[in-house]
């Protein structure tokens, strides 16, 4: 095994060779050879228990050696930091007697590179690539097997889920699949433009925090619930907008280009979410909050005031999942890539579905046709195959007429 003064001695050697040769031989092509131009140097080895890592400081006062321990190599930072070599230490000790030959190895190798500026370029790389392929290639297996082993806990998280939660398990994949085929139709074949075009990116979300949860990443699965009520809820603004306007007139015109304009994301514009003014503002007016809190009532025991503050406050509580939250929201240090936890499971069972109805009960208020042609697929359908977004209740008080 190589020790410590023998990698500082073998640096010692080469850089002396080294520079013997560029002063000698090439002293007018200097600025090719980076150890005799900025000389002097300071060289820091890094020694790992397989491999080392040669960083020099140029321009310093005077030439010296530094040879550091180290666990592992750093990173190279070759943006802020100049290396000259990185060896396997197995293959160093083959060659320590050999400084001064790689030395003038090296020396040639550059100045025939020379000729060719590009090629030099790509050969350099691939020389210093070859130094570290053998370590590189180690370090690349053991940190992958390290993580796939790190995130081995997830599809544990996921037996454990399916065992305790298939049931529920089931209800949300009926509910994706219905949204992104039934619902998907129905919206097709209405004035919902903006709904329908956004629906199968809900669905993929969906499909995405369930997903998540499943495997035990529940802050991540919370937070794609928000995506999915700011979108479905985003849509139906601008389709209720556009359903508002005389159609062919200038305001219609330009509240097709805005709605246009947010589904092909290319214009965002001031468009607020939870404000008076904002999406949840002028979706939610007196009527929509009147009928939708009355169905509300029929699923719900403590809801909020009105419709609007309890969509609001629901929105607030996904908005902790996907800033800052604060301590608490996970742990501050953990050794293990997912856990199982019954309660937040179960809790993001219930927030999915809350997302869900709120967005139903908007439908029904602004589009009734939409669910009673929902409504009527299903009656197409056998029934263990049939989701019904709200209750017959609600229904009774939103779509039915009265």
């Amino acid at each position: 095994m190589i020790t410590k003064d023998e990698l500082k001695t073998f640096i010692e050697e080469y850089v002396s060779e080294y520079r013997r040769l560029v002063e000698e031989s090439y002293k007018d092509q200097k600025s090719l050879f980076p150890l005799s131009n900025y000389y002097p140097i300071r060289i820091i080895a890094y020694f790992s228990p397989t491999a080392n890592l040669w960083e020099y400081i140029p321009n310093t006062p005077k030439f010296e050696v530094q040879v550091e321990e180290v666990g592992e190599l750093p990173k190279p930072d070759r943006k802020n930091k100049h290396y000259i070599y990185g060896f396997r230490n197995d293959y160093l000790l083959k060659i320590v007697k050999e400084a001064k030959k790689v030395a003038r190895e090296d020396v040639n190798r550059i100045i025939s590179e020379n000729e060719n500026y590009e090629e030099y370029q790509k050969e350099l790389s691939e020389y210093y690539d070859r130094q570290y392929i053998e370590y590189a290639a180690g370090h690349i297996e053991d940190t992958v097997k390290g993580y796939s082993s790190y995130i081995a806990s997830a599809y544990e998280v996921k037996t454990e889920t399916i065992s305790k939660y298939e049931s529920e398990i089931y209800d949300v994949v009926l509910i994706i699949e219905s949204i992104r085929a039934d619902l998907a139709e129905t919206l097709l074949t209405s004035s919902c433009k903006a709904s329908f075009e956004v629906i199968e990116e809900v669905a993929q979300d969906m499909e995405s925090s369930l997903f998540l949860a499943m495997h035990g990443k529940y802050v991540p699965a919370n937070a794609l619930l928000r995506r999915i009520l700011e979108n479905t809820l985003t849509a139906l603004y601008f389709d209720d907008e556009v359903r508002k306007c005389k159609v062919g007139s200038r305001t219609h015109q330009n509240e097709c280009k805005k709605r246009d304009d947010w589904v092909k994301k290319s214009s965002k514009g001031a468009l607020s979410f939870t404000t008076e003014y904002g999406v949840l503002g002028k979706l939610i007016d007196p009527d929509t909050d009147y009928a939708a809190k009355k169905a509300l009532e029929k699923t719900n025991s403590t809801p909020q005031k009105t419709f609007g503050e309890y969509v609001r406050k629901m929105y607030g509580e996904l908005c902790k999942f996907v800033h800052y939250g604060g301590l608490g929201l996970v742990d501050r240090v953990s050794f293990i890539f997912a856990q199982f936890d019954e309660k937040k499971f179960e809790e993001w069972v219930s927030r999915f579905k809350q997302v869900l109805e709120v967005y139903t009960l908007i439908v029904a208020v602004k589009f009734p046709d939409v669910l009673k042609d929902y409504e009527k697929r299903m009656g197409e359908i056998e029934p263990v195959e049939q989701v019904h977004l709200l209750t017959h209740e609600q229904e009774k008080i939103l779509i039915e007429p009265s």
